[in-house]
């Protein structure tokens, strides 16, 4: 809308230069944000005063903020690409939030929407990977999409735009350069009016994904029985589905699996009970009538620390409560999800974690130690949830709880206690 106040991504190139410009002639209300992510020495500094100057020279705000990019690259195993493309809109979505800004712009335009695809097809994709980039996607826009490259070059010797370089866009170091320097020049020499014939696919293919999107939302609604903390598909069910690997592949992407592991499940639909595939945020099990979809939170449980003054923790799907008893209750046996405890006995910081091989304890009201794998699997446990079930562990390594299934005897109330703390888990 003409009214809304806009964020502007402004690197100092050309296109988001020419993006400045532009709103600032039509009058629209913007700031202006730039990223400096320290990957270029001197060549970064002298970007960031460009657009600190530029954004002086228009009348806006100017947003600033420096990254140490190889570092977070690296503590967090990514490339430098994505490692920058993270921070920068973190960086973006807190200045939306902070100054009011209805939208953030991006200046991309139909030469990037291509090289998307490009790339997309060469990664390997789904019909989503084929529109290429959206004029709008949630509070993210793109203004520059009705132009290509030539436009906006035009635009800036008409208007005599002044801008900076990155030197970074001639090196062939990264894919996107690549295919911009070497296949695309290429690919035009067969069609020079490649821009324009680009577009058309694009606005065909996404009307194509919106049919797809309709088709699959329908399956969706017959196969995917929502349960308590999981979903199941009966397998009789998803082998009448056609064409199967492509409704089964957009069935199961949003839960990040690939088309790979998507033909290997296929395969397995016959017979191989037990099988289990995973996604970096889910696993599909395989049963002989049904396949089951958890997250990976349901498996494995992020171990975290109780401190003496802390009450309540979350790990997995559980939440934790600890709490003092005013007065002895009338009766020591409380309900499975809660347990009583002499608060004497606990050794801060307290444990929350997984089941791990080996761990014994004393369950309560028996004298002898029992494996925890063995108590769970007396208890009808499947492996599955075993491994999402919350143990809390004693600060001296003896394990408090099984949460929600069996306490430690040595940690009961006793004749002599004079503090009692009540412990209860509740699946969130």
């Amino acid at each position: 809308m003409p009214q809304d106040k806009i964020l502007l991504a402004v690197s100092g190139g050309k296109d988001s230069v020419t993006m400045a410009h532009l709103f600032a002639s039509a009058g629209f209300k913007f700031g202006i944000a730039h990223c400096n992510f320290n990957l270029r020495g001197e060549e970064s500094i002298r970007d960031q005063n460009f657009v600190k100057n530029l954004a002086d020279q228009l009348g806006v705000s100017f947003h600033l903020q420096a990254f140490e990019t190889e570092a977070y690259a690296k503590e967090y195993k990514l490339s430098i690409q994505m490692a920058a493309r993270d921070l920068r809109y973190e960086f973006f979505y807190s200045l939306k939030e902070s100054f009011g800004y209805q939208k953030i712009a991006i200046a991309q335009h139909q030469n990037d929407a291509m090289e998307t695809v490009l790339l997309n097809l060469i990664r390997g994709t789904g019909i989503a990977g084929l529109h290429g980039i959206k004029v709008q996607h949630h509070d993210i826009i793109r203004p520059l999409l009705c132009f290509n490259s030539a436009d906006i070059e035009e635009m800036v010797e008409e208007n005599n735009i002044s801008f900076v370089e990155d030197s970074s866009n001639a090196s062939t170091k990264y894919a996107r350069n690549k295919i911009r320097l070497n296949v695309i020049p290429e690919m035009k020499q067969l069609n020079p009016s490649l821009e324009d014939t680009f577009q058309k696919n694009l606005d065909y293919f996404s009307e194509l994904e919106e049919l797809l999107i309709e088709t699959v939302k329908n399956h969706q609604a017959h196969l995917f029985k929502f349960k308590d903390q999981h979903i199941e598909i009966a397998i009789n069910d998803l082998k009448k589905v056609h064409p199967q690997k492509l409704i089964l592949f957009e069935l199961f992407r949003p839960f990040g699996f690939n088309i790979t592991t998507i033909q290997n499940l296929i395969n397995c639909l016959n017979g191989e009970s037990g099988r289990k595939f995973f996604s970096d945020t889910h696993c599909i099990t395989v049963d002989r009538e049904t396949l089951t979809l958890k997250t990976k939170a349901q498996f494995i449980l992020r171990e975290q620390f109780i401190k003496a003054d802390q009450h309540e923790a979350v790990i997995g799907n559980y939440h934790l409560s600890i709490d003092e008893l005013a007065s002895k209750p009338l009766s020591l046996i409380a309900e499975a999800h809660s347990i009583y405890v002499d608060a004497e006995e606990l050794i801060y910081p307290l444990k929350l974690r997984a089941w791990r091989e080996g761990d014994s304890f004393k369950p309560f009201g028996m004298h002898g130690e029992k494996k925890v794998s063995d108590f769970l699997i007396s208890q009808k446990i499947p492996l599955d949830d075993k491994k999402s079930i919350p143990i809390l562990v004693n600060g001296d390594g003896k394990i408090i709880w099984i949460c929600g299934y069996r306490s430690d005897d040595r940690f009961k109330v006793k004749s002599n206690t004079k503090k009692i703390f009540i412990l209860e888990v509740h699946k969130n």
